[in-house]
């Protein structure tokens, strides 16, 4: 697993602009409004901690220390036990390989996955020139969950420059859609 200085620390996923409340508080408020919160949860690539504004209990796992997770160690060999894992914006840093792994690794009753997922992957891919990520389509994406998944939440939104220009800095980027998901295993 790979850090990116693009993903901004400490302040990653507190930007201002209506896509990124909308990803990162927003859908999150509502997902978990679908499903019961239990005592023992982990936040499988934390970052920060922003799950913890709605879970204050949840113990943030990440391997990018500047970010400042509650544990510094990497997801793929973590070796906790949990009620609930929450992954939330993970899978595009872990190539298909990695996402089975990660999958096969985790030792929870439930797992909760929080996704973004494109079916426009060229725009996609043009967009985000100076990171490497694996972003997949809808397909792809279940196609690497464990075969018992629910999806609980499905919306689509659109991404325009703002959205990049805060991730990534000044430059050319097209407005395409994506599907934000739950998937609840």
């Amino acid at each position: 697993m790979q850090t990116y200085k693009e993903d901004d620390g400490k302040n990653f996923g507190k930007w201002t602009d209506d896509v990124s409340r909308f990803m990162y508080f927003e859908s999150t408020g509502k997902i978990l409004d679908l499903i019961q919160v239990p005592e023992t949860v982990a936040d499988y690539g934390g970052a920060n901690g922003n799950l913890k504004h709605f879970i204050p209990h949840a113990i943030s796992i990440d391997i990018d220390a500047s970010k400042k997770p509650d544990i510094n160690e990497n997801i793929l060999t973590h070796d906790g036990i949990y009620e609930l894992v929450v992954i939330r914006y993970v899978l595009h840093y872990l190539n298909d390989y990695e996402v089975l792994k990660l999958f096969e690794n985790i030792k929870a009753k439930n797992i909760l996955v929080i996704q973004f997922e494109n079916n426009n992957l060229k725009d996609k891919y043009f967009n985000s020139q100076n990171e490497f990520k694996y972003f997949r389509t809808s397909a792809q994406t279940r196609e690497l969950l464990p075969t018992r998944f629910e999806e609980i939440y499905s919306k689509d939104y659109e991404l325009g420059p703002d959205f990049y220009k805060n991730r990534l800095g000044e430059g050319k980027y097209k407005t395409h859609n994506e599907t934000l998901k739950g998937y609840y295993i």
